[in-house]
């Protein structure tokens, strides 16, 4: 999955292992830099 998290997120949809919400935690979480 070196490519993009795209293809990450595609695997999981696919797989039906993630929800949607699920999905878009993760998103945020990669797109935006923890600040703790």
């Amino acid at each position: 999955f070196q490519s993009s998290y795209k293809e990450l997120v595609a695997f999981f949809a696919k797989d039906k292992k993630i929800s949607a919400a699920e999905l878009k935690e993760i998103i945020d979480l990669i797109e935006k830099p923890e600040d703790k």
